[in-house]
């Protein structure tokens, strides 16, 4: 998880980042469609951090490469699992959440993505949020529960209309549904105007 590197956050009025699970434990760098997300957001005023969980230095500079897909979703599957609130895998989600929310003034927009649902959720209860700062959390195809919208936490779920899998593994109502499966929907163009309704930019 490159707990020996140092963050890779700096200050920011409102920040986006994207939280799932790793599918590689080389490297977390973003696909190219989870960039363009990040391109679409940053022109309504969203910092964007380049770099997946555990947004470190290390794991953003280390060489992307693709996973092969079931061995992805495995990963993906038992970082959720490991994810409950309580455990060490949670506390790990928190270390690395906290830099973030240190660090962003006003507003912080984290993109829960499948697994990264229960990540935020393990990891909710063990990070200080800042007075002031707003955590939108938008679980996208999320598998698993989401933290309650209360206090600082503005909590919202949207999936692909053909995402069975979010369909069944999410108890809560979704406040979107776009086109799409579990994969395509989550960097779709209608997925990123969903988020920006969500989070009242649009």
């Amino acid at each position: 998880m490159h707990t020996d590197s140092p963050p890779l956050v700096t200050p920011a009025p409102a920040r986006v980042a994207w939280l799932t699970g790793q599918s590689s434990w080389r490297h977390q760098r973003l696909s190219p469609a989870q960039e363009r997300v990040l391109d679409a957001l940053a022109q309504h005023g969203w910092e964007p951090l380049r770099a997946g969980f555990p947004w470190t230095e290390l794991a953003a500079s280390a060489p992307r490469r693709t996973e092969r897909p079931g061995t992805a979703s495995l990963r993906n599957t038992v970082q959720g699992l490991a994810a409950h609130p309580g455990s060490r895998f949670a506390g790990d989600v928190a270390h690395h959440l906290q830099p973030l929310l240190t660090a962003t003034h006003d507003r912080l927009l984290l993109l829960c993505a499948s697994a990264g649902a229960r990540m935020i959720t393990g990891a909710a209860g063990a990070v200080d949020v800042p007075s002031g700062l707003v955590v939108d959390v938008v679980g996208i195809g999320p598998v698993g529960a989401l933290p309650p919208s209360v206090g600082p936490w503005r909590v919202h779920a949207v999936r692909g209309r053909a995402d069975w899998l979010s369909a069944i593994g999410h108890a809560r109502r979704f406040d979107a549904v776009v086109p799409g499966g579990h994969l395509g929907a989550a960097t779709s163009p209608a997925m990123v105007d969903a988020v920006l309704r969500l989070v009242g930019l649009e």
